[in-house]
């Protein structure tokens, strides 16, 4: 099955309905699935979408299958975890995650034979009763929010963060314009000559009001100015501003999970890659 709008759709609602019952160990959130769906266009090609509903044609789960890797991504409500061995029967799949202590979760993966340990995704939440204020930036730099002609900049800072990348600005503007993206809570600290140095895109959940910071990068040469962790208050505090009290990120290296327990974040939970 191939991307269609009803699929981005019933992945997002699933991610809200998830939300309200797990709470902090959620899965998913809508910005994850816009964010991972939209960022590179020319993949599309490569998944393979297939969707579970119920009675009342609700998606109960959903399963997501990368084949330029084999990396097997799914969500499936809490109710219907019965599904996982239906899910996990993917033959072209050779990676799929699991929750690092849902052992249920890792002795069907084990079942369909994976069992090799891989990258692991730690995410950290904190809540934000109040707006916390961003520190002062260097002279000539500012804090500031995305507009539409900022593409090609927003698309520059991007990929020098995260070199090789395959962003562009025709992608990006799908980001863009993709439910529930917010120029508002795309937010950079911007240097004296109009570069970006660093930014966080928050992606707000108003139902649950828990906002996603989803992707977050300084560019080499401005680094260890603490714009990092700058930007990410500034980032709580539109968040704040925006009626969200909640904020959950991700991270995989010391270095970027130092960061964000430096503004406040604490580790909730781990998911785990394993491969066959």
């Amino acid at each position: 099955m191939r991307l269609t709008p009803e699929i981005v759709a019933g992945m997002q609602q699933l991610a809200l309905e998830q939300r309200r019952l797990l709470g902090p160990r959620a899965p998913w959130h809508v910005g994850d699935v816009a964010w991972g769906l939209r960022q590179h266009e020319e993949r599309e090609p490569e998944w393979t979408f297939r969707l579970w509903r119920d009675g009342a044609d609700r998606v109960v789960a959903w399963s997501w299958l990368k084949g330029d890797r084999g990396l097997l991504e799914y969500d499936l409500h809490l109710e219907h975890r019965h599904l996982l061995d239906e899910i996990l029967d993917e033959p072209d799949a050779n990676e799929a995650v699991a929750l690092e202590d849902d052992e249920e979760a890792r002795a069907v993966l084990a079942r369909h034979g994976f069992t090799k340990p891989g990258r692991a995704i730690h995410f950290n939440h904190r809540e934000v009763p109040d707006a916390p204020t961003p520190p002062p930036l260097p002279e000539g730099f500012r804090y500031r929010t995305v507009e539409p002609e900022d593409v090609a900049e927003r698309v520059a800072i991007h990929r020098d963060v995260w070199e090789p990348s395959r962003v562009t600005e025709s992608s990006y503007r799908n980001v863009m314009a993709e439910w529930p993206y917010r120029g508002s809570l795309d937010c950079v600290v911007e240097a004296p000559d109009g570069r970006f140095a660093s930014y966080v895109l928050v992606w707000p959940d108003d139902k649950n009001g828990a906002g996603l910071f989803e992707p977050v990068g300084t560019r080499s040469e401005f680094r260890r100015r603490g714009l990092g962790a700058a930007v990410c208050t500034f980032g709580l505090q539109r968040l704040h501003e925006e009626g969200m009290r909640r904020a959950v990120v991700g991270c995989d290296t010391d270095s970027a999970c130092a960061l964000y327990e430096s503004v406040g974040f604490r580790r909730s939970w781990t998911i785990v890659s394993y491969g066959r």
